[in-house]
């Protein structure tokens, strides 16, 4: 089974998929992982069991979380029987799944618009955005704005700062290396750089860590993982060291303000790691979501779906970050009402940071 970096808004297509009544065939194509509609009734019981057994063989993140997973089962198999509606059975697979804690932790009850998707980080399934407003930064901000790329933007702020905003990680090498080679001759004489991640949902980690590269000026670990590879809980693969280094024909490697919140999710926060080892890089926000490793697609045998985490995403210490995120070096909260009125603090703080120079 191969394994994806993804968020919730990629999934969502899947689950779409899956309400249509696609063929587990072409869910396969869509997702790069093999969903198997095994031969076995879609009783509540087959499809709390399937789903635990799957967490159990695939989940790689028990020993972080400090999660007892067959204690779990011992506490919540009593409570599912065959005569049990959807929801009850739903609600019984959300307490069993909050105690994990983890954004990639997602169950998509499909067939049954009346129960919501269910990820900690959602409410009533949907995820409520940060009070950030990507056209008031446009609009009010930049003086020159320009999207050579769909996730994109870049121009200059108060005092010749750079600016880029990336949307995702999601894409071509090449159309990014294009974009940020535009980007970066523009900018190319600012005094500062902020790099705005506060949207960034993730997309894929090779990707990330090429347009890290466009910001460090030599090659530094910045991350390792190992994926759950066996049916013990303690079995993995090799763990990986990831590094980044220069990339592209044009980088900046002057002072840069890094923008975060609760949004910025999955390859968003590798990303996020691998900008936080250069010295000259200061994390300015709110604390990132804490969803880092990938995740696979599976379904129940009564059609539900869900995703789980597979890999052990540390930065270069061991440290875990997953379910607690990265903090900023600087905090800035935006507040709704101050967005409404046309003011976005964290970029003006990050702004006058960079304008300021180092301490």
């Amino acid at each position: 089974m191969s394994h994806w970096r993804t968020s919730h808004w990629r999934v969502r297509r899947w689950v779409r998929a899956l309400a249509l009544g696609l063929t587990a065939a072409l869910i396969t194509s869509l997702s790069g992982c093999v969903l198997e509609r095994r031969e076995r009734s879609a009783t509540p019981t087959h499809a709390f069991e399937q789903l635990w057994e799957d967490y159990r063989a695939y989940y790689g993140l028990f020993e972080v979380k400090g999660v007892d997973w067959d204690a779990l089962h011992a506490e919540y198999a009593p409570r599912v029987n065959d005569q049990m509606s959807d929801a009850e059975l739903y609600e019984v697979l959300v307490d069993m799944l909050t105690h994990l804690d983890d954004p990639h932790v997602t169950l998509y009850p499909a067939g049954n618009p009346e129960l919501p998707t269910f990820s900690i980080d959602l409410v009533d399934g949907v995820f409520v955005e940060p009070p950030f407003d990507e056209a008031l930064v446009e609009e009010r901000y930049l003086h020159d704005a320009a999207t050579p790329h769909p996730q994109l933007t870049y121009g200059h702020l108060a005092g010749g700062v750079g600016y880029i905003h990336l949307r995702s990680f999601d894409g071509k090498q090449r159309d990014y290396a294009e974009a940020l080679d535009r980007a970066l001759r523009a900018l190319a004489d600012a005094p500062g750089l902020v790099v705005d991640i506060r949207d960034n949902p993730g997309g894929f980690d090779p990707l990330a860590q090429y347009v890290a590269g466009r910001f460090t000026d030599t090659r530094r670990a910045y991350m390792t993982v190992r994926k759950r590879n066996g049916a013990e809980l303690d079995e993995f693969g090799p763990t990986r060291t990831w590094y980044v280094e220069p990339t592209g024909a044009r980088r900046f490697t002057g002072p840069i303000a890094l923008l975060t919140t609760y949004a910025t999710q999955s390859a968003g926060e590798t990303f996020a790691l691998a900008m936080r080892v250069n010295p000259q890089v200061v994390q300015v926000g709110s604390t990132t979501g804490g969803a880092f490793s990938d995740a696979i697609l599976r379904e129940t045998w009564n059609g539900w779906a869900y995703t789980i985490s597979v890999g052990d995403y540390r930065a270069p210490d061991g440290t875990s970050f997953e379910g607690v995120g990265l903090a900023p070096d600087v905090w800035v909260e935006n507040t709704y009402d101050e967005v409404r009125a046309g003011r976005d603090a964290v970029l003006e703080a990050a702004t006058e940071w960079l304008l300021a120079g180092p301490p």
